[in-house]
């Protein structure tokens, strides 16, 4: 491609480290991207930022969650233009946002105090050739919620089991947050198609608040669907080739021909 004359095939990447010392804040860094032009989030560009940061994690044992990836080269106007990391990173820092350092010297500069979506929004104003964010580009609330031990005990054991088999039942105390677990086995195992049959049809909204905290990030990937929330009809969800949640109820179901009952509904499910 003719831009690849001018530059250097770069990536733009974010991720975040759960412990207690790193919460709220990600990391906004760049690496060296393979030759071509991937979408963002691609296989291709993932393995390049896990490569770059894993250089200076795995010696010190750190445990780290890659959020997103994507091309620092892009189109504008009908020609190619690109940028590094420390234009998103002036870009934060002209809207209030503030660094997080973690060492003595400074040196680990990367680090900013603020969600995924104000990083990708940083991102897209830089390309929109904006110096700061406005107030609607900005976001506190929309970091997924880190797992519980006992949440995390549940994801991983059903992860375990379904290597295996394909069942898994959880003898869980009220509160314990079935929902966020469960969005979370799917989210980690990458489910395609996932429906949630409930005798409960109010539940619905819980499901849908935990899908957008579990999933806001992949919201690009990954579509909810219900009679309320999402899309309405299955047949969409199928067509659009994404990974989807589906919700309804046992008395969705219920009286269906395909059950054996008299009414011609919910075929498709």
């Amino acid at each position: 491609m003719e831009y690849q004359a001018t530059f250097k095939n770069k990536l733009i990447y974010i991720f975040r480290i759960n412990d207690t010392a790193h919460k709220g804040c990600v990391k906004i860094g760049e690496a060296t991207a393979p030759d071509g032009f991937f979408n963002p989030n691609s296989k291709e560009l993932n393995a390049a930022a896990k490569k770059r940061i894993n250089s200076y994690t795995q010696t010190a044992g750190i445990k780290y969650e890659l959020l997103h990836t994507e091309m620092t080269a892009y189109i504008k106007n009908g020609k190619w233009k690109s940028f590094n990391d420390g234009k998103v990173h002036d870009v934060l820092t002209r809207s209030g946002i503030k660094k997080k350092k973690f060492d003595i010297d400074g040196k680990a500069n990367e680090w900013f105090q603020c969600d995924l979506e104000t990083a990708k929004n940083a991102i897209a104003a830089v390309k929109n050739g904006q110096q700061s964010l406005n107030p609607s580009q900005k976001s506190t609330d929309k970091s997924p919620m880190i797992p519980r031990p006992e949440q995390q005990r549940a994801i991983d054991q059903t992860i375990k089991v379904f290597k295996k088999g394909n069942q898994m039942l959880w003898n869980a105390k009220m509160r314990m947050g079935k929902t966020f677990t469960a969005l979370n086995v799917v989210k980690k195992m990458e489910f395609h198609r996932t429906i949630i049959i409930t005798h409960r049809p109010v539940v619905n909204e819980g499901w849908f608040d935990d899908f957008n905290n579990v999933f806001y990030e992949n919201n690009t990937q990954w579509i909810y669907g219900s009679k309320k929330h999402g899309e309405k009809d299955l047949k969409t969800l199928e067509k659009s080739g994404k990974n989807y949640v589906f919700f309804c109820s046992i008395q969705d179901l219920r009286g269906s021909k395909v059950t054996g009952g008299k009414f011609d509904k919910n075929a498709d499910i």
